[in-house]
């Protein structure tokens, strides 16, 4: 049965984290959706009602933590509410960055330019992970990682439809989702909290915010007189767009429960090559040049290898695993024959 679970949440992490980037891109760029502060504040009062509804037996009591919630109000045996929001706090900033830029970023630039340039966050978390975690990568994961930049490099400069204003606001993301990865995993190592529990702080504490920004930077009534709010194509495409947070979340999770983290990274390589690709033919904001496909699809074949190096250090890992366990089981049963070779001695004498 797990064998089927596996490949159902990997099918449908496949799905989500494809279709939440074409999603965004349709809404903003093919209904020109009239404001994507206004999108990033519905998502995120979406992920925090639907994490309410469909996780509330764990939001009620994690036992690591002694978190508890009822009604919408958190509390925890230690520590107050003004405590738990202090902790999450830097994470709670990079998460709003994050989702703002994010849309802001899909709607402004083509989806290959998009996922070329993200590509430069996992630079970031390298050196993140380096300076603040005290992890060090193989040199081979640092060569894929470089060719993937340098691809991207290359695709900016034959970008012909270069837009100012779209790349400040993918490398702020890449920034910002760098920031979030390199949090995420400090708190869920060093504070206790679950993914969920991340997720559902993140979404209430930042959801005041957005929604003041919203109300400052976007004329509302643009967006309550929006002419497709009856049509239903666009419902699919905005409610898809809005649930994304909790689906990828979710989907995420129980993909690399099932499964490994190695499938889902592996899962998320092929949607970005999926998205550099089909997005060509989708948005019609594309525009063809030598120089910026070559830089492309250098940028996705930088990412195959960093792939192919990590699973084949995984496979290394486990090999090396294996190997040193079983000299150790002989030199176990080794040194207990001696030391009974050694009792009858001095019994026979």
């Amino acid at each position: 049965m797990s064998k089927y679970y596996a490949i159902f949440y990997a099918l449908t992490y496949m799905v989500c984290s494809t279709g939440i980037v074409f999603a965004n891109k349709l809404v903003l760029t093919v209904y020109r959706f009239p404001s994507f502060m206004a999108l990033a504040s519905i998502q995120t009062l979406f992920t925090a009602a639907l994490i309410q509804i469909f996780f509330v037996r764990e939001l009620r009591k994690t036992e690591r933590t002694g978190v508890f919630v009822k009604v919408r109000i958190v509390r925890q045996a230690d520590h107050n509410f003004v405590s738990n929001h202090l902790q999450v706090a830097p994470l709670s900033f990079c998460y709003a960055v994050d989702i703002v830029m994010g849309i802001a970023g899909t709607g402004s630039l083509s989806l290959p330019m998009f996922s070329a340039l993200r590509h430069l966050t996992n630079f970031i978390i390298l050196v993140g992970e380096q300076l603040f975690l005290r992890v060090v990568r193989v040199a081979s994961i640092y060569v894929s990682v470089c060719l993937m930049v340098f691809g991207a490099a290359i695709a900016a400069i034959g970008d012909i439809t270069f837009d100012a204003v779209g790349y400040t606001y993918v490398f702020v993301n890449n920034f910002s989702t760098a920031g979030k990865a390199l949090l995420t995993k400090s708190r869920l190592r060093d504070q206790g909290f679950t993914s969920i529990e991340l997720l559902y702080y993140n979404s209430v504490f930042t959801l005041p915010f957005l929604l003041v920004i919203a109300w400052i930077t976007t004329d509302m009534s643009q967006v309550i007189n929006y002419s497709l709010w009856t049509s239903p194509l666009f419902l699919v495409n905005f409610v898809f767009s809005c649930c994304s947070a909790v689906l990828l979340n979710y989907s995420l999770l129980q993909c690399t429960h099932y499964t490994s983290a190695l499938t889902t990274s592996i899962i998320g390589v092929i949607k970005n090559i999926l998205v550099t690709y089909v997005g060509m033919f989708v948005g019609g904001d594309y525009v063809f040049t030598p120089v910026n496909f070559t830089g492309v699809s250098i940028s996705a074949a930088g990412a195959v290898m960093y792939v192919w190096f990590t699973y084949r250090l995984s496979q290394k890992q486990t090999e090396c695993a294996e190997v040193q366990s079983t000299p150790q089981v002989t030199i176990d049963q080794a040194a207990g024959a001696n030391a009974l070779a050694e009792q009858h001695k001095d019994d026979h004498c």
